[in-house]
């Protein structure tokens, strides 16, 4: 009779590994006003991901993305689309990912 009891506190007390919580930006490139990479002073701090972006009717907005596995080829991407009316970026950030700092930079690409 005790074992049902504990085995449901067990199963209470363990957290949703499969949950993972994204945020996606989404923006052309003529909005994209610049961008710079921060790097990290220590080994165990993530590189910084600033994006400037200006739009004539919403103002302007930073968007900060902290990527613990680093950014990749995400500054040559960010410069192909500066300024280009036929291109849209999507930046995607996972704020719980399974790294020390737990974000990082899941996609940086054109569309």
């Amino acid at each position: 009779m005790r074992f049902a009891p504990t085995l449901a506190l067990c199963l209470l007390a363990v957290p949703a590994l499969a949950w993972e919580h994204t945020v996606e930006w989404r923006f052309q490139g003529p909005e994209i006003a610049g961008f710079r990479i921060i790097t990290p002073d220590f080994e165990e701090d993530p590189e910084l991901l600033e994006v400037s972006l200006s739009h004539q009717h919403y103002g302007d907005t930073v968007i900060t993305i902290e990527a613990d596995n680093g950014l990749g080829d995400c500054a040559d991407t960010l410069s192909y689309a500066q300024g280009n009316p036929f291109v849209a970026v999507v930046l995607t950030a996972n704020l719980n990912a399974q790294t020390m700092n737990g974000t990082t930079l899941v996609q940086c690409s054109t569309r």
